[in-house]
């Protein structure tokens, strides 16, 4: 989404299957929908970023985080659109497990990068869809999802697996 000064916001995710032994069984990466409730969650945090230390003198009472942050996948079908709340099926979430941020500059988008581990599922998932939910719970569909993504082929995850889920927010030209 392109705002009116130039900058824009872009996110991409990736959905691995990984064998015991560490190696890749499968993966899928993409560009993902961020959703108009995440642009409100990430405005938010970031202006209660810039105004913690004077948010009393302000009469500010609330603080604005997107933690806890949670990285969900579901075996859903549809389009993700701006207008999503939650996933269209949701297998399982993970609080973030990693999280980094590389500058911009000139011609490079600034970005942040957030990691979630899902230890081996009970039953084998299919993976169809993703995505991050700030200021969630453990319970399937809480918090506010800041980014959709749907995708096919699907990856199987089989009970002998892992899954990791990477989140990327890009900010800049």
């Amino acid at each position: 989404m392109e705002l009116k000064d130039g900058v824009l916001l872009r996110g991409r995710l990736s959905v691995s299957s990984v064998r015991p032994d560490g190696t890749v069984r499968d993966r899928r990466e993409g560009k993902n929908v961020v959703c108009t409730n995440g642009f409100t969650a990430l405005a938010a945090a970031l202006v209660w970023s810039g105004i913690q230390d004077q948010a009393g003198a302000l009469g500010v009472t609330s603080a604005t985080y997107l933690a806890p942050l949670w990285g969900a996948v579901g075996s859903g079908a549809g389009t993700p659109a701006e207008s999503d709340t939650a996933l269209f099926a949701e297998l399982g979430r993970q609080t973030v497990g990693a999280g980094a941020s590389s500058p911009a500059t000139s011609s490079v988008a600034a970005e942040a990068t957030w990691i979630f581990y899902f230890p081996q599922p009970v039953t084998t998932w299919t993976v169809t869809e993703a995505g991050a939910f700030a200021g969630g719970t453990s319970a399937a569909g809480s918090g506010t999802l800041i980014d959709h993504w749907a995708f096919s082929p699907s990856v199987t995850v089989p009970t002998s697996d892992t899954a990791l889920l990477q989140i990327s927010l890009q900010f800049g030209p």
